[in-house]
């Protein structure tokens, strides 16, 4: 019995950091060093040898994809935005490469989009992601290794997260979901709501309220903490 119970723990963690890491096209964050992907401004955006200041016209709605590399992000819910906002600041330093070496892939519409950067670990990134979360949006964030800081606010549509090795902490406000799953391959949860538990090693918890949409979080190995606003 015990051997059994044993062989399916290592399963759901194995399932765990392959969701957390594998969502991200750019999962490998180990691999090589900064590439000229050629970000192409617009009028307004900052581009800068350590410092990036992006901003798109973003109902949200549509299907949105967002991967990072070794980064640190602050994600942030703004439900009476019309934009997306990403700034980026670069604390360390890869040979002669700039910021915008990093970036992947920039498209946005108002109506959905990708976004995808990888980072170096020698670049120190910080990063800073303001959008609305609404009602018919298809969110998916994956970062493959990094801190998340997520400000969900009063967030809905379905929403993904993905986050292969670090910590996520999580600040709700009033019920900012329907159904919430969250599950860790490695490491503990940390609920300091009133009335709810913690766990650890491998996590797999189901939560209802009273918001809209759905909020799934991976996360392969590492933590999670969950505070009220």
């Amino acid at each position: 019995m015990k051997a059994k119970l044993w062989l399916g723990m290592l399963a759901v963690a194995g399932l765990c950091a392959a969701s957390g890491a594998a969502h991200a096209e750019n999962n490998n964050c180990d691999a090589g060093g900064a590439t000229p992907y050629g970000l192409k401004p617009q009028a307004g955006d900052v581009v800068e040898p350590r410092h990036l200041s992006l901003t798109r016209a973003f109902a949200g709605t549509g299907k949105l994809s967002v991967n990072f590399c070794n980064a640190d992000v602050r994600l942030v819910n703004r439900p009476d935005a019309q934009r997306m906002e990403l700034t980026v600041q670069m604390d360390g330093s890869d040979g002669s490469h700039n910021i915008a070496d990093y970036v992947k892939s920039f498209s946005v519409q108002p109506n959905g989009g990708q976004v995808e950067m990888k980072f170096s670990k020698a670049a120190h990134a910080r990063v800073t992601l303001t959008l609305p979360m609404k009602r018919g949006e298809d969110f998916e964030f994956s970062l493959g290794r990094g801190d998340l800081d997520f400000v969900a606010g009063n967030s809905a549509g379905e929403r993904q997260i993905n986050v292969g090795m670090g910590s996520v902490k999580m600040l709700v406000g009033d019920a900012p979901y329907g159904s919430m799953q969250v599950n860790i391959g490695m490491g503990s949860l940390h609920d300091h709501r009133p009335g709810e538990s913690d766990g650890h090693f491998v996590v797999s918890k189901e939560y209802q309220a009273k918001g809209d949409g759905s909020l799934q979080i991976n996360v392969g190995m590492g933590s999670m903490e969950i505070r009220q606003d």
